[in-house]
């Protein structure tokens, strides 16, 4: 079974945290356990920027990072791809038409579950679309047209 989870960058100082997506005051924040200073785990959470919540793909890559939507990854070090979740199944999008509205649903692929296991240990994370929008087509703030 499937590890559900997601990330988001927080709105007080930007850093990543990850763990159940909730939404508290129409506002999307991400919840998870931490340890206080009793050593006790206790319910934490913090806001995040709308824009940059993914979810875990359930998969990692080549050095055991875990993969998320919105992740920049490569297959043997080309064909930098960006992971997005596409209705039912995950699904990549080459870079260069990740802001191309005309060829959008052109490019989108969607590997079977076979694919993304036989090329499991062959996947590296380059980036993500946040914080290296300059590896996309036009630079812009990885929002999808």
């Amino acid at each position: 079974m499937r590890t559900i989870k997601f990330r988001g960058k927080r709105i007080d100082n930007g850093e990543w945290v990850y763990g159940s997506l909730d939404s508290t005051d129409e506002r999307p924040a991400i919840s998870w356990l931490r340890t206080n200073e009793d050593g006790e785990q206790v319910p934490w959470f913090a806001y995040v920027k709308a824009d940059t919540v993914g979810q875990f793909s359930g998969l990692t890559d080549q050095n055991g990072k875990e993969i998320y939507e919105g992740d920049i990854i490569t297959l043997k070090g080309d064909y930098p791809r960006v992971v997005l979740w596409d209705k039912m199944s995950w699904a990549l999008m080459p870079t260069e038409y990740y802001h191309d509205e005309y060829f959008w649903v052109m490019n989108l692929q969607h590997p079977g579950l076979d694919w993304w296991e036989e090329y499991a240990d062959e996947f590296e994370i380059i980036g993500n679309i946040y914080e290296n929008p300059d590896m996309l087509k036009g630079g812009n703030h990885g929002e999808r047209l």
